[in-house]
């Protein structure tokens, strides 16, 4: 079985993120050692020589999708929709469908506009995201604009997350759904505030 796919690493001290093609029969090793059956994804080059194993539970398939960034969109992915009008957050659920959190609607992935939506995150590493965004929806409550949920990786600056329920506030690099001290939701902002273009011209009006 080879599909293109990634999944995180099992046998480093830290799990890792590995792209590539998985694999259950893997080959040898360059060595001539033999690899047992389970979960692996190979990054091609060397045959045998980039072979990683890795846990079941994280890997998600590669679909046929793009972002605005050109970026390939794997199952498990949270993707940030942006229109003049409006924002949105959807989850990739499988290879063809995506799911949108804010009214359940289900879309066919190649009817996702490429210009209009952005990888922000994924299930793996943020697992309580619907929650979060729900929990706003639900009470009312208006959406954060989430253009990254892990700005390490952006020019964005630290997320700022107040928590509905005690009003604490603290600083991060990735986004938190909940607070551990009293377990209220945080709504999340920015350390500087992100405005996005639309709001821009209203300020400067």
């Amino acid at each position: 079985m080879r599909v293109k796919a990634r999944a995180k690493s099992s046998n480093t001290p830290c799990p890792i993120w590995i792209y590539g093609e998985y694999i259950t029969t893997p080959p040898k090793h360059p060595s001539g050692e033999v690899r047992p059956e389970g979960h692996y994804i190979d990054k091609g080059g060397y045959p045998g020589a980039n072979v990683y194993a890795v846990s079941a539970d994280t890997l998600c398939r590669q679909t046929v999708a793009v972002d605005k960034r050109k970026r390939d969109i794997y199952e498990n992915d949270i993707l940030l929709y942006e229109t003049e009008e409006e924002i949105g957050y959807f989850i990739v659920q499988d290879t063809e469908t995506a799911v949108d959190i804010i009214n359940g609607e289900i879309l066919d992935i190649e009817a996702l506009q490429a210009e209009d939506i952005r990888i922000i995150g994924n299930l793996i590493d943020y697992p309580e995201f619907i929650e979060g965004m729900r929990y706003h929806v639900e009470n009312g409550l208006d959406v954060p604009y989430l253009p990254a949920l892990d700005v390490m990786e952006t020019p964005l600056p630290f997320l700022k997350m107040t928590c509905l329920k005690c009003g604490h506030i603290t600083l991060g690099c990735c986004y938190m759904a909940k607070h551990k001290g009293c377990g209220g939701y945080f709504t999340a902002d920015f350390a500087t505030k992100i405005y996005r273009e639309k709001e821009k011209e209203k300020a400067f009006a």
